[in-house]
């Protein structure tokens, strides 16, 4: 691996917060200057994926390989697969002349950021907040596909996960999407 220096972001919140929905919409207006980490697994391939967009696929040898050679930046093994990032992902992206960008919940902000910070990196973090703890709920019931038990656990982990927003470099509440966006980028390319 080469020693490269880059300014990695990483952006996290609570889960139903609409990490990914502010992070589509920031990608779409700036295409040019941002582009997410792709993440590296060992799981199957599921309908309507594709190598290289939703993650880069690889068996357990290709993956203990990437490990053994010291590209894998992060890994862990989740219900029998394993999930992490590489320096070669990163390097692409830094090659494009792009801002890598890590979605991570709080807890792999946590793990990650040192792990960036120790090769030469230096990240940026922040924290998408909700309006309110009503409207989380909102957004959590509104997907459809929690039961009510389940809306609860979900929202209880959310408001754990929301203590760490102290941790974070910056904290923007998601009210409306445009809002939201424009406060990321400004905080994004004001360095």
């Amino acid at each position: 691996m080469s020693q490269i220096t880059s300014h990695i972001l990483i952006l996290s919140g609570p889960s139903g917060v609409g990490k990914t929905t502010v992070w589509e919409t920031l990608h779409t207006n700036y295409t040019d200057r941002l582009e997410k980490i792709i993440t590296t697994t060992t799981r199957p391939k599921r309908e309507g994926e594709i190598e290289g967009k939703h993650y880069y696929f690889l068996s357990r040898e290709e993956f203990q390989f990437c490990i053994d050679s010291g590209d894998m930046i992060e890994y862990a093994l989740v219900h029998g697969n394993y999930y992490g990032s590489t320096f070669k992902e990163l390097e692409r992206i830094v090659g494009l002349r792009k801002y890598p960008l890590y979605i991570v919940d709080p807890q792999g902000m946590v793990h990650l950021k040192p792990l960036l910070e120790h090769k030469w990196y230096t990240v940026q973090t922040f924290f998408l907040l909700p309006p309110s703890i009503e409207e989380l709920r909102n957004r959590l019931s509104g997907r459809g596909t929690e039961q009510s038990d389940h809306l609860e656990l979900r929202l209880a982990n959310a408001l754990v996960e929301m203590e760490e927003q102290d941790f974070y470099d910056h904290k923007i509440i998601n009210t409306t999407l445009e809002e939201t966006v424009e406060s990321l980028a400004n905080a994004i390319f004001s360095k």
